[in-house]
Parts: C-alpha cells; sequence; structure tokens
C-alpha cells in the first residue's frame, strides 16, 4: 500500500461520517471509543450497563464467598449458572449487557465455574442428541452426563423516577442488585449492588 492510499484511509478513519437521509438531508455519526459516556438521555444505556458489570465483578471477587466455598468442598471451584434478572422498571433493559460480562469476567479469573444458562441448553442438548447417530463412537458425547450447577446468579434492578413541578427537571435512580444462592441449601452466599442516578434538566 502506497503512503498516499494509507493517508487517505487514516483520515477517513478519523473523520466523521456523513450520511445523506431519505429527505434529502444529512446527519453526522462521529465514532467514539466505548468507554466514552454518551448519555442522550435518562433511560438505562450501554454505559451503565458497563458500569454495573465492572462495579460487580470488583465486589464478587473482592468478597470473601469463593474461599469460603472451596473451604468446605474440598478446594473445588463452585459451579455457577446464570439466572433470572427481573426487571421492574418501566424501561426495556437487556439485562444480559451486564450479566455476560460478569460472567466473562469471573470466569477469566480462573476461581468460578459457569454452565450453560436455561436458554443456551436447549441447543445443546440437540447437538449432542443429533451426535449420538452422525458422530464416530470415539468422540460421540455422553447423555446424561451434564455438569451440575451449584449456585444460581438471580437479579432484579428496580427504579425511581420523580419530576419537579414544572417538568423542567427529571431524576432517574436505577438500583441493580445481584445475588449468588446455593442450589442446594438456599443460603445467599453473595449480595452486590449498584447504584446509578441521572438529572435531566430542560
Amino acid at each position: 500500500m502506497n503512503a498516499t492510499r494509507f493517508a487517505a484511509i487514516t483520515v477517513l478513519s478519523a473523520a466523521p461520517f456523513v450520511l445523506m437521509g431519505c429527505n434529502g438531508g444529512s446527519q453526522t455519526v462521529t465514532r467514539v471509543p466505548p468507554n466514552v459516556v454518551t448519555d442522550v438521555g435518562w433511560r438505562f444505556n450501554d454505559d451503565d450497563a458497563r458500569m454495573t458489570y465492572q462495579a460487580m465483578v470488583d465486589d464478587a471477587l473482592f468478597r470473601n464467598w469463593i474461599n469460603r466455598w472451596q473451604e468446605q468442598n474440598s478446594g473445588k471451584k463452585p459451579v455457577v449458572i446464570v439466572g433470572p434478572i427481573e426487571n421492574k422498571t418501566d424501561d426495556y433493559i437487556d439485562t444480559e449487557n451486564f450479566t455476560t460480562e460478569w460472567e466473562r469476567e469471573l470466569l477469566n479469573s480462573d476461581r468460578v465455574r459457569f454452565v450453560a444458562m436455561k436458554d443456551q441448553r436447549g441447543a445443546v442438548r440437540d447437538e449432542r442428541q443429533q451426535g449420538q447417530e452422525w458422530n464416530t463412537p470415539e468422540t460421540r458425547k455422553q447423555m446424561r452426563a451434564e455438569l451440575g450447577s451449584d449456585i444460581m446468579l438471580i437479579g432484579r434492578i428496580t427504579a425511581v423516577k420523580q419530576r419537579s413541578g414544572d417538568d423542567r427537571t427529571m431524576v432517574a435512580a436505577y438500583k441493580v442488585t445481584l445475588e449468588l444462592i446455593n442450589l442446594e441449601s438456599n443460603e445467599k452466599l453473595w449480595i452486590g449492588s449498584h447504584d446509578i442516578k441521572k438529572i435531566v434538566r430542560r
């Protein structure tokens, strides 16, 4: 690639994109780093999800529940499954935006094991079932040999919204709470929470 062409590509990648709309107008799209906070309203967004999982990961790895589990279970790593995260707000919130990242960080810490979530297991089981017919005997995976989970992650998101009398100011306060529960005893092993508050003025 010659220097002139490389320079042109570099300039284009750094410059805002200008898109032509159907009505003849145009709009400018500027690419920013993913960690730049870009609030355009009061609703729970991807920045809130990122801040939530970062806070929850730090808290979950800082607390002593993993060490206690291993002390009580011959040094074995706890096996966790992600359960339902209840959205009790009026907003649409994709809870996987932070639970998947929470799962990834704890898995990569090599201190916890995870099994597939409920909505993932069906596809895995279908593939294993087909393998009984089509896979060679030496690569065929056993039926009814799944790893059982020890702990389930559940949670909820709540919100309180207040408006001033003239509707010129609005406060939106979100709370995300996650809990780890022993599936055999129902004992709660860890509770983490993260609060987000936004003020919108018109």
